[in-house]
């Protein structure tokens, strides 16, 4: 075990075949009726998470979706709430807001635990123990008596939750071919995002109408279907695949640049077909599928042994990632996004249920809307958006795929986001009318195109090493956000919305301005950094 540069782990510039344009290549499995090559190729065992029917497939990824929806919308559904806790349980409001606060804090740090666990031991007893551990919590939360029973109770949940962000993708790299991944990818996203937008906007009627902890049992029920679903349908997805494919590779190693989404939907776009379309490949003549498929029994099973590397390996690999740009650009700005978004929810009880507005928490959930709205635009332009802009900039030069492409797209965000946190908090301050607050709301809820651009660009530069990039900065972003928002509500308190979100406006600028050095150096700096740094733990 040695420290090595990207260059020497074969993860530098390389390129890889992912569409047979001439037809010739008759050693790689394609797509069933396509010239798709399968990326990565699928083994000749005959349990080959890749082999999967679709709808096993399918089905998992369901229930990954569905796990990261709850989490989040559990642990955001409580921000209509907090009024109404602070007087149940005669709290002041910066100390309601800790129901928010240290959960978002947990659900980083855990990220550092559950990934180097699930490399370790595999994923399916990481993802049963965590969905058991939020739903007792869930339940926990429902039957609380006081405010530090029910704080402890939300610690858990997030606790167990703080699994779903990394080893989301983690499974969809496992079971998906190169082609699918971008869809799947834009699809786990909308769930994960949109668990913080629509459950608030649920929880306020359900609080309204039958108290706070019916939101919990609410949230239980749904988190014990997810969990038995889990338990006896989802296998482990881990799979020791050999570096040489079932026939003899004659295309380049997958890179960074050839990999990344533009470029795979470049070619996808030539052959006309969609994600959605895939089917179990064929075997080449001459090969035959060995090994025995598993029983149902055997599906169930939790131990599928350990990594050959210690897990002390596993755990230490992400921290010296940081020295990468895009690792620290990704950082940072999902760090900004997530804060934002969190600490605007967290005050909107606070703004809308006194005077002169006097909402309930029903109506205050209606803030929601404009969120989810905001939510959906950033998600297309983070998304298929950027992916139609890196195709068109790749025709403009040569074909070449560059990851750096996609940050031109962050104009979108530099605008949107700073408009509506000015027109958020002015509106607070002066107690304008609603709807200006609701539009600001919306346009500041675009960010998480920056967040979605970010982590793609983490995937792109270092394809290799992806997965340890993104727990560094799903795990350092709640941890930063955390810090941001704890002093969020006594900064509003003695400085006011207006000024604070002012200067919220301003710094989110002012890092998207910081992006244009990166899109012109970018790729020289990934380069250096490829060569220079021995940070690769393996």
């Amino acid at each position: 075990m040695r420290f090595r540069t990207l260059d020497e782990l074969g993860q530098g510039d390389q390129l890889v075949r992912l569409i047979d344009t001439a037809g010739g290549d008759v050693h790689n499995l394609h797509l069933r009726g396509t010239d798709v090559v399968l990326i990565p190729q699928p083994s000749q065992d005959i349990n080959d998470p890749l082999r999967w029917p679709s709808w096993k497939k399918h089905f998992a990824f369901l229930n990954v979706c569905l796990f990261a929806f709850m989490i989040t919308g559990y642990v955001g559904g409580f921000s209509p709430a907090l009024f109404v806790l602070g007087i149940e349980f005669e709290k002041p409001m910066n100390e309601s807001i800790n129901l928010i606060l240290w959960p978002l804090l947990v659900s980083g740090l855990g990220n550092f635990f559950w990934v180097p666990a699930a490399e370790y031991v595999g994923k399916r007893p990481v993802f049963v123990v965590a969905s058991l551990m939020t739903f007792l919590g869930m339940v926990g939360s429902a039957i609380s008596k006081d405010f530090q029973t029910l704080l402890a109770c939300r610690i858990i949940v997030a606790a167990g939750g703080s699994s779903t962000e990394a080893l989301g993708a983690a499974i969809i790299n496992d079971i998906f071919y190169l082609h699918e991944r971008g869809s799947k990818m834009g699809l786990y996203i909308i769930f994960l995002y949109g668990g913080n937008s629509v459950m608030p906007l649920i929880s306020g009627f359900v609080i309204d109408r039958a108290g706070w902890r019916w939101f919990c049992w609410l949230c239980a029920i749904i988190s014990c279907l997810n969990f038995l679903a889990i338990f006896f349908f989802v296998e482990e997805t881990r799979f020791e695949r050999s570096t040489t494919p079932i026939a003899q590779q004659t295309t380049e190693i997958p890179s960074a640049k050839s990999l990344a989404h533009g470029s795979q939907e470049e070619h996808l776009e030539k052959v006309n077909i969609s994600a959605t379309e895939s089917s179990p490949p064929t075997v080449p003549e001459g090969s035959e599928l060995t090994g025995v498929k598993k029983s149902y029994l055997q599906t169930l099973n939790l131990w599928s042994g350990v990594s050959e590397q210690s897990f002390f390996s596993h755990f230490m690999r992400p921290y010296l990632m940081f020295v990468y740009p895009a690792v620290i650009w990704a950082t940072i700005t999902y760090s900004l996004v997530l804060a934002w978004q969190i600490s605007a929810g967290t005050v909107t009880s606070f703004i809308f249920q006194v005077p002169p507005y006097s909402w309930s928490p029903s109506l205050n959930g209606l803030i929601n809307i404009p969120a989810i709205i905001g939510n959906l635009v950033g998600a297309y332009v983070g998304g298929p958006l950027t992916d139609k802009w890196a195709r068109r900039w790749a025709r403009q030069h040569g074909g070449i795929f560059s990851a750096e492409s996609r940050l031109v797209l962050l104009i979108v965000p530099a605008l949107l986001v700073p408009t509506g946190l000015l027109m958020f908090g002015f509106g607070a301050e002066r107690s304008l009318h609603w709807i200006v607050m609701f539009i600001g709301y919306a346009l500041m809820n675009t960010c998480n195109c920056a967040a979605s651009i970010g982590m793609t660009y983490v995937m792109d530069s270092y394809f290799g090493v992806a997965a340890e990039g993104l727990l560094l900065v799903n795990g350092l972003k709640n941890t930063i956000a955390w810090g941001f928002t704890y002093g969020f509500v006594p900064w509003t308190e003695s400085a006011g919305y207006a000024r604070v979100f002012g200067i919220m406006a301003a710094l989110f600028f002012a890092w998207m301005v910081a992006a244009i050095p990166l899109h012109y150096f970018g790729k020289r700096w990934r380069d250096w950094t490829a060569r220079k740094l021995r940070v690769i733990f393996w």
